[in-house]
């Protein structure tokens, strides 16, 4: 006989009482910067029911877990010591559910995690910058330095921009583009180069590819990986106008938006290492901050967690105001550039941890995309670029497949609501040794593996599509 989770609790003499009568830093997931022996735990629910596993998180949820990783094989929960002794009455005998880190205080020093400041050199992929963690600051610093080193070189167009400013506690969603006219390069013109044009390759429309990253504000390996994947298309396409980025950049403008949630990375940084959420008022006196990858439009649906949970998804869709000013982004036809129509066909999102890359649905594997066999080959593909270089292993597939299903995902708006046909999130480094807190040594070769596999994706759709 299976039972739910809850009714394992009252077997085990646990009174409902226990599980809302905790200590209040438990109960709200409080800012706090000590870690000291915090631990993360992993269940394997492999043999329980969807309605087993959906019992489990409810319980998690009405206890504020702080839960890392839901996959539909195990569960990473980060737990603090008072909560251990009660948790561990719950879990039935026969399910393992074991330590895999056992201190995160060491973990989350920040101090420890972080790249002094310097004038860092952005003609080479070699500067220091991409060896540590940076704050804020230095990551708008990095990338305006970029637009000034590039822009104008060998026919390179470098933009910085604003998206919109958070409401909170007004601090720019900084972003920034490049592409290559293709007039600018002798080669552009040459037979095999560019060859035929698709009707929608025209020189009225922008095609646009797209990255983002830093929705959870904990995740700090995806602002890095991302500005580490836009640095290296310029340097690349400045120092060989024939390569394949160079090609690529006069076919697509490439965008990055490193840090959709500026007040969360702040925040991470500042007060509490593994802080997830933006900063948004959410009507509780005691607990700010809404789930920006539960926030967005497409079949989103409100969660059971509370405002004091970290995967509250609000009240209701794109209320988070990162959320609304990326959907406003990504729905604009209007081009920077004179006389084009803008059109966004690839939209990638960055996350940590799982080495995943995944296309939508992520809501529900009971709708399943037009594009699923393309996206899937192109995803294998990737996958397979991704792993070539340093050896790890990365699964493609659909969303709701590899990791818990997950309402009011940014993948599902950029594919159902705005039409962007290659639409993926990506979970980097690594499966669980540090989880969210990866070394600065593993910085570098995460980002060349998701840079691989980036390009990979841009000329799998430059050769689909563009220049079949």
């Amino acid at each position: 006989m299976r039972y739910t989770w809850l009714a394992v609790a009252a077997m085990a003499g646990v009174a409902m009482g226990e599980l809302t009568q905790l200590p209040v830093d438990v109960k709200i997931n409080a800012d706090f910067g000590n870690y000291d022996g915090h631990q993360v735990w992993r269940l394997d629910w492999t043999h329980l029911s969807h309605d087993e596993q959906e019992g489990i998180i409810d319980a998690m949820e009405l206890l504020n877990l702080d839960i890392w990783r839901k996959t539909p094989t195990t569960l990473d929960v980060h737990l603090e010591p008072s909560i251990l002794p009660l948790l561990s009455r719950f879990i039935p005998p026969h399910l393992s559910f074991q330590p895999f880190i056992h201190d995160l205080g060491p973990l989350t020093s920040v101090k420890a995690s972080m790249s002094a400041s310097s004038s860092w050199d952005v003609g080479s992929l070699d500067s220091s910058f991409h060896d540590g963690y940076h704050t804020l600051d230095d990551i708008i610093t990095f990338g305006d330095a970029l637009a000034a080193g590039f822009d104008g070189l060998d026919g390179l167009h470098v933009e910085s921009f604003v998206l919109n400013q958070t409401t909170e506690e007004g601090r720019d969603i900084r972003g920034w583009k490049a592409w290559i006219e293709p007039e600018s390069s002798a080669v552009a013109g040459k037979k095999g180069r560019k060859g035929r044009k698709d009707a929608e390759q025209e020189d009225d429309v922008e095609l646009e590819f797209v990255v983002q990253s830093g929705q959870h504000a904990r995740e700090w390996v995806g602002p890095s990986a991302a500005l580490y994947w836009f640095h290296s298309l310029l340097v690349a396409a400045s120092r060989d106008p024939e390569s394949h980025e160079a090609q690529l950049l006069r076919s697509f403008t490439f965008t990055v938006i490193p840090t959709i949630n500026p007040d969360g990375y702040v925040y991470s940084h500042e007060h509490s290492r593994l802080w997830r959420k933006n900063r948004q008022d959410t009507g509780s006196p005691i607990c700010r901050g809404i789930d920006l990858n539960s926030n967005w439009g497409y079949r989103w649906r409100k969660a059971k967690a509370s405002p004091c949970s970290d995967a509250y998804s609000g009240d209701h869709a794109i209320q988070a105001y990162e959320v609304s000013a990326m959907a406003d982004f990504l729905a604009l036809t209007n081009s920077s550039r004179p006389g084009k129509t803008r059109r966004v066909k690839a939209f990638v999102d960055l996350h940590s941890y799982g080495q995943l890359f995944m296309f939508p649905f992520a809501y529900s594997c009971d709708d399943f995309p037009a594009d699923a066999e393309m996206l899937m080959e192109a995803g294998l593909g990737v996958a397979k670029a991704m792993r070539q270089g340093h050896g790890e292993g990365y699964q493609a597939g659909q969303a709701c497949d590899l990791t818990y299903r997950a309402p009011g995902d940014a993948i599902d708006h950029a594919y159902g609501l705005v039409d962007a046909r290659w639409s993926y999130s990506a979970e980097l480094r690594d499966t669980g040794t540090y989880g969210f807190l990866l070394p600065p040594s593993l910085i570098r070769p995460a980002a060349e593996e998701i840079t691989a596999g980036l390009v990979y994706l841009a000329k799998f759709i430059y050769l689909a599509e563009v220049n079949p």
